[in-house]
């Protein structure tokens, strides 16, 4: 139970994301239904499962003017894989009901299609109290009404001949997002190439010694990104959040390949020579990469030694710091219990996880990049925690105050969640816009900056939560339980705080340069 559609909604989301079966999201009838629309959107775009079962006026009620009723066709347009309006129940349809509920949960569970959220109207009639009849009896020792088979992409021996052609002697990266697949595949696929494996939080792919994590920083030094300019960039899964990086792929890179999650199109700067409806495909490629020899020269040597150097780096700046933001989101981050989950908000703290975060390879990250909205957020993670996962939360302050109607009764749940906000008072992402210089500081702060001067420790402690204000690192803990920690942050100094761990980085990179001229 919610006290509201719209948390309802993100947290079916964020059951979705975790376990990969929809939840079922159902309302009464009218402007009701309208609520889950945000989330609808998200798990559209992230191919995320959800069946919404919105409750409905009879017919004969819809246009008359009687209470709690709109229309609610197709109400969220081409957001939902399949709309199905079944009519009022009734003993004569009772033989459409389960494979009614079979292809529904086909449909949202992408074993026609793409995964997404499902919209079936359930119309009633009064009295809307009642006794349930049993079910109409099902197949024969259960067996399921319909049985489907997902599709997949066939891996033709043509395909693997013809990509393992393409990159042969060639320089390249492989760029890992969000349904990059098996990170085991990935790994060993670089491995075998001798590229760099860049890879973000959500890809699963970020493990010490096997992956590139700080990739932002290092493109950020301009002789780094020209100098290790690859001929080929494999894009697996989604985009990350780095613009640099990928302004550097569209900008710098030669062939481009996009391997997509099915059924996605995934190409916003229309540059990738193939599209590739199934990251699987890599599988067999990688099989046929078995047989042959390692490559003599290995393009990724240079991104490993400069990860490390850059690792230190940050590490080291860092400290100088203080809690800033970033120092938040890496405490965040490292705060997760193994086997547990990390749902950040989009804007600046999915940035400075990608940006700044550890390796993590025993934990799953979760962001809604869909719409790259900021709602939702603290729903989503207490869906991800109804699973069973110990949950951590990283939000930003507006986003916290966008979504706090979750906070209700959210201490009555039995679920581990620590929510962790670094507030700035206000929107931190604008600073680093053209906005942020090109209007006066008063107005700019009324229209971008749009500080809100509550106090979230007393907002989570008026729904009867564990709150508290933190101002170290080492304070950020994910406890048992439910808990909200607050970091005060700088927003005024979070452009130049940025500036400056990037810049640790470049010095790094360049004495790296200069080492490696002299021998």
């Amino acid at each position: 139970m919610f006290h509201d559609e719209r948390s309802a909604a993100f947290a079916a989301l964020g059951v979705g994301l975790a376990s990969g079966i929809p939840a079922v999201l159902l309302c009464t009838s009218g402007t009701a239904a309208a609520h889950f629309y945000a989330a609808i959107i998200e798990a559209d775009l992230s191919g995320v499962p959800m069946l919404v079962a919105t409750a409905d006026r009879p017919p004969e009620l819809v246009d008359i003017g009687a209470a709690q009723t709109i229309d609610q066709t197709h109400l969220y347009g081409g957001a939902v894989r399949w709309f199905h309006a079944p009519g009022v129940p009734d003993d004569v349809t009772s033989t459409t009901w389960r494979s009614l509920g079979a292809r529904a949960f086909a449909e949202a569970s992408g074993f026609i299609g793409r995964p997404g959220p499902v919209h079936l109207n359930l119309a009633f009639r009064e009295p809307l109290v009642g006794v349930a009849a049993p079910l109409p009896e099902g197949r024969a020792n259960g067996a399921p009404w319909h049985t489907s088979l997902r599709a997949q992409t066939n891996a033709s021996p043509e395909l693997v001949s013809a990509l393992m052609s393409a990159w042969e002697g060639k320089t390249g990266v492989v760029l890992a997002g969000r349904g990059a697949g098996a990170p085991d595949v990935l790994i060993e696929l670089a491995d075998l190439l001798g590229w760099p494996l860049l890879a973000e939080h959500r890809s699963g792919c970020c493990i010490v010694g096997k992956s590139i994590r700080h990739f932002d920083s290092l493109l950020r030094h301009a002789s780094f990104a020209d100098t290790n300019r690859p001929d080929v960039v494999l894009r697996v899964g989604e985009l990350p959040a780095s613009k640099v990086t990928n302004q550097w792929v569209t900008n710098h890179a030669g062939v481009v390949h996009a391997f997509v999650p099915m059924g996605k199109w995934i190409d916003p700067d229309h540059r990738a020579g193939a599209i590739i409806a199934d990251p699987s495909v890599l599988r067999a490629v990688r099989d046929a990469l078995r047989e042959l020899p390692l490559p003599v020269s290995r393009f990724s040597d240079s991104w490993i030694m400069a990860d490390v150097l850059a690792a230190e780096a940050l590490t080291l700046s860092m400290a100088a710091e203080g809690l800033c933001d970033p120092a938040v989101a890496r405490a965040a981050l490292s705060s997760v219990p193994a086997g547990g989950a990390l749902v950040v908000s989009s804007s600046m703290p999915v940035r400075d996880v990608e940006w700044f975060g550890r390796h993590r390879d025993d934990i799953n990250v979760y962001s809604n990049r869909g719409a790259n909205g900021i709602d939702g957020v603290i729903a989503t993670a207490i869906g991800v925690a109804l699973t069973g996962v110990p949950t951590v939360c990283l939000v930003g302050d507006v986003a916290f105050l966008h979504d706090s109607s979750s906070l209700t009764a959210l201490v009555q749940r039995a679920i581990d969640l620590t929510i962790i906000v670094p507030d700035n008072d206000g929107g931190a992402i604008f600073s680093f816009l053209p906005q942020a210089t090109a209007l006066p500081t008063a107005r700019y702060e009324q229209l971008f900056g749009t500080p809100h001067d509550s106090d979230l420790v007393a907002l989570s402690q008026a729904h009867g939560l564990q709150a508290r204000f933190v101002s170290t690192a080492e304070e950020i803990a994910a406890p048992p339980g439910i808990s909200v920690l607050v970091a005060r942050t700088d927003r005024a100094a979070n452009v130049g705080l940025h500036e400056r761990l990037n810049s640790s980085v470049s010095e790094a990179l360049g004495v790296m340069a200069q080492v490696l001229n002299q021998v």
